[in-house]
């Protein structure tokens, strides 16, 4: 599968042609984070199977991927959250403006 990246989007993981990054992130999902955080920096996009995710290893690199001036990340912890460990965290008061 071959993608066409834009000017200033960030970093594809190579992965394999099938599954992209599926198999290592699977494998060890947080040393593959880690790894590929010192690979790549703090933003970059990785490819499971046929799902296209972009990453943010740090809360305050945001302001490369959004346009908005204040972007809280209490919503996307939340869900998070449920995916991954199904608590819920009633208030966050994690807003950042720049």
């Amino acid at each position: 599968m071959f993608v066409c990246r834009r000017a200033g989007e960030p970093a594809l993981v190579r992965g394999s042609l099938m599954m992209g990054n599926a198999v290592d992130f699977a494998r060890d999902a947080v040393s593959f984070l880690h790894n590929t955080q010192r690979s790549y920096g703090n933003v970059f996009t990785l490819r499971l199977i046929n799902q296209y995710l972009t990453i943010v290893m740090d809360p305050h690199s945001y302001t490369a991927l959004s346009k908005e001036r204040n972007f809280d990340f209490g919503v996307i912890q939340k869900q998070v959250l449920l995916w991954t460990a199904w608590l819920y965290i009633t208030t966050t008061g994690s807003s950042f403006s720049y």
